[in-house]
């Protein structure tokens, strides 16, 4: 991904290059020249506007991707209490939640990550919630210690299941059409307005163009990193289900 990004800024760099040569051919830097001042109080504005609403973007999906990865350890934490409330029950009663709480995170980590870049999930994690659920249901309730053990075992698998439809919703939410329509539009007037300024030597003028055209296509490609939030170079990983699988005590 670092040698896609690299190559993207020196493409910027060689593609500005071209189209001025091409431009200082096709019309001459003195014709250009005589609109710089106006044309310099029109890119400041248009120049503004687009780096607010880069801005924008980049700030929210950066928070979009953090609220995932927040969001994963918030699911693996509530099935950690569902394993340990299951440990604190007789074998012969807890075995079954016990077992299938660790299925449920290898599960998660080995078939359901893989597919959550695509906003696929796994069906059969889905009904280790639904058998999760059934199995705390089971549980006897007839002591207060039973009790507690219940109703605190039936609040994280609500919140288990609340965190897992945050997690699937994250994984297929994505930037709308008609804003990245905007941002590209705004990014090639930002950049392409640069043309009209007419100076006398062509390095120059490529010196000024190409590193605004270079952090502008960074600046996209960084959404569209950041729109991934399960896949990609900065993707979240399923670290919370493991350190959850990690070191647990043997089966009972």
């Amino acid at each position: 991904m670092i040698l896609v990004t690299v190559g993207s800024v020196v493409g910027t760099f060689i593609v500005i290059g071209l189209l001025i040569q091409v431009l200082q051919r096709a019309v001459p830097h003195p014709l250009r020249q005589q609109h710089n001042e106006v044309a310099g109080f029109v890119y400041a504005v248009m120049g503004v506007l687009f780096a607010v609403v880069l801005a924008f973007v980049v700030v929210n999906e950066w928070e979009a991707l953090d609220t995932a990865k927040q969001n994963t350890f918030t699911e693996a934490d509530e099935l950690g209490s569902l394993y340990w409330n299951s440990r604190a029950m007789p074998a012969d009663v807890g075995r079954a939640l016990e077992t299938t709480t660790k299925e449920y995170a290898s599960l998660v980590i080995d078939q359901e990550w893989p597919l959550l870049d695509s906003g696929g999930y796994s069906t059969r994690a889905t009904d280790l919630v639904y058998q999760m659920r059934d199995e705390i249901n089971a549980l006897p309730s007839d002591t207060p210690r039973e009790q507690t053990l219940y109703d605190q075992s039936l609040q994280h698998i609500n919140n288990l299941a609340a965190a897992r439809r945050a997690r699937l919703s994250e994984s297929s939410d994505k930037v709308p059409a008609i804003l990245w329509a905007a941002l590209i539009m705004g990014a090639v007037l930002t950049v392409g307005y640069t043309f009209l300024f007419g100076l006398p030597k062509f390095w120059s003028h490529v010196l000024i163009a190409g590193p605004l055209a270079a952090l502008v296509v960074l600046g996209l490609v960084v959404i569209e990193l950041l729109d991934h939030p399960f896949g990609g170079m900065i993707a979240v990983q399923p670290e919370a289900f493991e350190i959850f699988l990690r070191g647990l005590p043997v089966q009972r």
